[in-house]
């Protein structure tokens, strides 16, 4: 892999973390607090797994990838979450 392929891998993995962030909230909304709160534990598994054994791999190979919110140089382009899953503002 190519440090451009490297690139896309890392910005399509925030994006599956940033949509299930997204999703806990939908949940969190949507839903009973006893099913909220098992969802958000189980999503929390899978960003925590996607986190460590994914992205960490790929920037520890690619450090200049690594963003700025994670103490790297990398600047993410914040439009990588649109469009968004859902936004509580809207729907209320």
């Amino acid at each position: 892999m190519n440090k451009k392929e490297a690139e896309e891998l890392s910005v399509l993995l925030m994006q599956v973390s940033g949509k299930l962030d997204q999703s806990v909230r939908f949940v969190m909304d949507k839903d009973t607090k006893e099913n909220f709160e098992s969802y958000r534990s189980n999503a929390g598994k899978v960003m925590g797994e996607i986190f460590l054994e994914m992205l960490q791999p790929l920037w520890e190979r690619y450090p200049e990838l690594r963003p700025k919110e994670m103490d790297g140089i990398y600047e993410v382009n914040p439009q990588i979450h649109e469009p968004h899953f859902y936004k509580p503002d809207e729907n209320s």
